[in-house]
């Protein structure tokens, strides 16, 4: 095969005739060019199935549209109808099959597996009535969505496609992976796995102090300190224009700033006629804040609250006593196990981690077991349409493996635009919204009648626990004033005693008379 080389043609020759040669040069070098414009044309065709373009007129001297030449508006008009007959076309009754396994309220199989229902089997449904199709469903007992083989192929749902026994898979994730094997229509809608845990729910604890937030509590403690100062101020002025002793420090104000605020103890006549105004705004405010607390209180003292245990499966392996649970025939079963081995910082941990053939299976797991905790690895349009009929389950923080929900078609499929327009249309119409708030979308009922429970210890143990610990620091300061009375008492009285010097007096003997004892010796 000859090859096209411009420098060949640009060859100089300088004889008046030209060679055989330099014609078959000068013929290749036409055919050439003609390829090249050809090609340039199919690109002009292309930018021109997203803007009418224009082309220059020799004889308009002008550029033109490229659509108002004869030749041109001829073939796009054959490429407008190759397009529609693509995007509306008439299966007339074509036999499609469509392979999946049940699960309720997504796909689930009816009338002896003749039809299928739930929220992606209506949608089948209605898209076989528009477009004219006959749906034929292919149920597989063996819940299991298809994984790559050691020799290529494909097991489960993804077998069934490669070896042409169905065209259809009604869900699935779009994966880049799997694109030699499908197309993906129009998404359906978007998902995420989480994991998913039985709540339990406890009192709060520390009610008390989650009653106000930290700014509130801030807040408060700056106000009672401003009306202090602004007390010890008053006192102060009042005392420079008499002439008198301060009595009462700041630290003194604070005391019983705080006091008046806890409506405890009293405040002393002189110190209260001083700053009365300042005394009647904290008791005022001291009200406020105790009609916010005492209206709050009940409720938080039953109210209930739950919190996460593990925020994600590093967590869940590592910090927490929690085992998963996964679904074996998942499509994201192969992703997920590269995963979670990640985490493994013991061998045990492997153990941690078991499937279940089915999604059921899993939420029962996670519902009723007992003796272990449980968290269950799930989708969340499977959590919704499964979970929501045997217990009520909340998922973690962490998410993974965010991808499209779609159908999956098999590779090549002519008309598969086909169903993309179909699926839009649906959803312009709002009936794929609708089908999802029938089957999916669903809300708790939290207007159960719940008995009568008495407040127990537990709710009320730390007001229990304050009062202790005041009865404790009270006994403290009691002791501490006690020591200082006394100690400051006997420096009292050795300070007042006279410093008399110390004088040693020596006994003085009686006289002995001489005579008589000499008169007694004779």
């Amino acid at each position: 095969m000859q090859r096209c080389d411009s420098r060949q043609a640009s060859t100089p020759y300088y004889n008046s005739t030209f060679s055989r040669g330099l014609r078959l040069q000068l013929k290749l070098e036409l055919r050439c060019r003609t390829m090249f414009s050809f090609l340039a044309f199919l690109s002009i065709l292309k930018i021109a199935q997203a803007v009418e373009g224009v082309i220059w007129s020799k004889s308009a001297r002008n550029f033109v549209p490229l659509f108002s030449i004869s030749r041109f508006a001829v073939l796009n008009d054959e490429r407008i109808q190759r397009s529609k007959d693509l995007e509306w076309h008439d299966f007339q009754h074509e036999i499609l099959k469509v392979a999946y396994y049940q699960e309720r309220n997504l796909v689930s199989f009816i009338e002896n597996d003749t039809r299928i229902s739930g929220v992606v089997g209506e949608v089948w449904e209605i898209l076989a009535n528009y477009l004219n199709f006959t749906l034929v469903p292919v149920r597989l007992q063996e819940r299991n969505f298809g994984n790559e083989l050691e020799n290529g192929s494909y097991d489960g749902i993804l077998g069934l496609i490669q070896s042409n026994q169905s065209q259809i898979i009604p869900r699935s994730g779009i994966f880049r992976n799997r694109l030699s094997l499908v197309d993906y229509t129009v998404p359906l809608w978007n998902i995420r796995y989480h994991l998913y845990i039985k709540p339990e729910w406890s009192h709060d604890d520390a009610w008390m102090f989650h009653l106000f937030s930290l700014k509130v509590w801030y807040t408060f403690i700056l106000f009672l300190v401003v009306l202090s100062i602004a007390g010890y101020i008053c006192e102060k002025n009042s005392f420079m224009k008499t002439n008198e002793k301060i009595i009462y420090n700041l630290q003194d104000h604070i005391f019983y700033t705080a006091a008046i605020a806890c409506n405890q103890g009293c405040v002393p006549a002189e110190l209260h006629n001083r700053s009365r105004l300042i005394y009647i705004c904290t008791s005022m405010f001291s009200w406020v804040i105790l009609i916010a607390f005492s209206s709050n209180a009940i409720f938080l003292m039953m109210n209930k609250k739950f919190i996460l245990p593990f925020t994600g499966l590093r967590s869940l392996i590592q910090d927490s006593k929690y085992e998963v649970v996964a679904f074996s025939g998942s499509m994201v079963h192969k992703d997920f196990k590269e995963t979670v081995s990640k985490y493994y910082k013991y061998s045990r941990d492997i153990k941690r981690v078991s499937y279940a053939p089915a999604a059921g299976e899993i939420f029962r797991k996670v519902c009723f077991t007992e003796d272990k905790k449980l968290a269950a690895f799930e989708a969340e349009d499977r959590h919704k349409a499964i979970g929501k009929n045997i217990c009520r389950l909340i998922s973690t923080k962490a998410s993974y493996f965010e991808t499209w929900i779609a159908s999956a078609i098999k590779r090549g499929f002519r008309y598969k635009r086909s169903f993309d327009i179909g699926i839009l249309k649906l959803s312009e119409f709002g009936i794929i919204d609708g089908l999802r708030d029938r089957w999916l979308d669903w809300k708790f009922d939290d207007h159960e009648e719940i008995p009568f429970q008495s407040i127990d210890m537990s709710q009320v143990h730390l007001i229990f626990s304050i009062l202790v610990l005041g009865l404790i620091m009270s006994l403290l300061i009691l002791l501490l004033e006690y020591l200082t009375y006394f100690r400051g008492r006997l420096f009292v009285k050795k300070k007042s005693k006279p410093n008399i010097p110390k004088v040693t007096v020596k006994p003085k003997l009686p006289e002995i008379d001489r005579n008589r004892v000499f008169h007694v010796y004779r």
